[in-house]
């Protein structure tokens, strides 16, 4: 929009910049459109005393306050959607989870280790992700945040846990149990930010991050023992 053209608006086409600062050009402009059709409509009237000036300074202090509160909705819209993204990527953590200790229950010659294991980590300690469209329709593709803290022997459990409940699911012979399959989840370029989870075996932990933490770190992280239970059986090593 040019000034030197006229106004920005009309009365009726007005229209208002909320995006923008209160005072900008197109507001100050928006502002003597108003006061001018303020003016002619009340013009005549008893006890009017206002000027054109004075309506325009008024509108453009109410448009502060418009603007003020279109933040505040777009604040609370956007502070509602991230509220409900993290309680969809817990809600899938938390299925993550129990899927992982099903499936280890139905292993006898791994159950005792693949539930431990688990069950350390808890729903804490399960792989969090990040949709490609939370929210829309369509078959979403999930990015795994990889946690740097994890050791690579215990993140070869969760994905043989991952590959072992597939097998299940196919009764081995391609042919699918009922149910809803898992999500479509891929390796991301992005690490999770989540903390780790306190209290593990110390081999749980990835060793060139656990090298790196300082002693306060370390101290707080109360890592237990090796557990010397992280070798995968030759079977299912593949």
């Amino acid at each position: 929009w040019d000034p030197k053209h006229g106004p920005c608006c009309t009365v009726e086409d007005f229209r208002i910049d909320l995006q923008g600062l209160p005072r900008s050009e197109w507001n100050k402009s928006a502002a003597l459109v108003f006061a001018a059709e303020y003016m002619r409509r009340r013009q005549g009237r008893q006890g009017e005393n206002r000027t054109l000036e004075d309506v325009s300074k008024a509108w453009l202090t109410h448009v502060m306050a418009l603007r003020l509160q279109y933040k505040h909705k777009q604040q609370d819209e956007l502070d509602e959607k991230e509220r409900k993204a993290r309680n969809r990527r817990r809600q899938r953590k938390h299925k993550l989870y129990n899927r992982r200790l099903q499936t280890a229950l139905e292993y006898p010659d791994i159950k005792d280790r693949a539930v431990a294991i688990v069950e350390s980590l808890g729903q804490d300690g399960m792989s969090s992700d990040e949709s490609d469209h939370e929210g829309h329709r369509g078959e979403a593709m999930y990015h795994i945040l990889d946690k740097d803290w994890l050791s690579k022997q215990v993140t070869a459990w969760l994905r043989m846990l991952d590959s072992l409940h597939l097998r299940l699911r196919y009764n081995g012979k391609w042919r699918a149990t009922a149910g809803a399959w898992p999500h479509f989840r891929t390796t991301s370029l992005h690490d999770s930010k989540g903390a780790p989870v306190k209290g593990l075996p110390v081999d749980f932990y990835s060793r060139n991050w656990y090298g790196a933490q300082n002693t306060f770190a370390r101290e707080q992280l109360q890592a237990k023992e090796q557990s010397n239970t992280l070798a995968i059986p030759a079977e299912h090593a593949k």
